[in-house]
């Protein structure tokens, strides 16, 4: 059963949120929706999703929505510095670039995005590092996150 179809708008701190408050429900989210494109992700750049660490933990993972100060996020420095010099990729570059039209799309159309999603055991950012970098550039102090925890038997 998807219970995650008929989610509320919040707004905080002018940005509007399409928030799922059930933690059964955002674990679904997760594990079905978001797990797709971070496998995707994964085989893109030639590595094997059955391997991936994070990818590993996810059914391991009690999910909840918090509202966190921005700050307090921390970034993984080998997303923030990966380049592909076959392809020409630059993630900053690009992030920069996606970033400045999520913000226009913010200040022009009201467009309602997802919390970001963060490791409970660290606050490290795993997913929304476009949406990450327009808080920053509006000075946003405070923002939506589904933050998944590891459970411990």
């Amino acid at each position: 059963m998807v219970r995650f179809l008929n989610t509320p708008v919040r707004r905080l701190e002018g940005i509007a949120y399409w928030v799922i408050e059930d933690p059964e429900a955002i674990y679904d989210f997760i594990n079905t929706e978001v797990k797709k494109e971070w496998e995707a992700d994964v085989r893109s750049e030639g590595r094997d999703a059955r391997e991936d660490s994070w990818l590993k933990t996810l059914s391991k993972r009690k999910w909840s929505l918090v509202i966190t100060k921005t700050h307090l996020i921390k970034l993984d420095p080998g997303i923030m510095n990966y380049v592909n010099s076959k392809t020409g990729y630059d993630f900053a570059q690009r992030l920069a670039e996606r970033s400045a039209q999520l913000h226009r799309e913010i200040k022009e159309f009201a467009h309602v995005i997802w919390p970001v999603i963060v490791g409970g055991e660290d606050m490290q950012l795993i997913d929304g590092y476009c949406r990450y970098a327009t808080f920053k550039t509006m000075n946003v102090s405070r923002i939506y996150a589904y933050v998944g925890a590891m459970v411990t038997n």
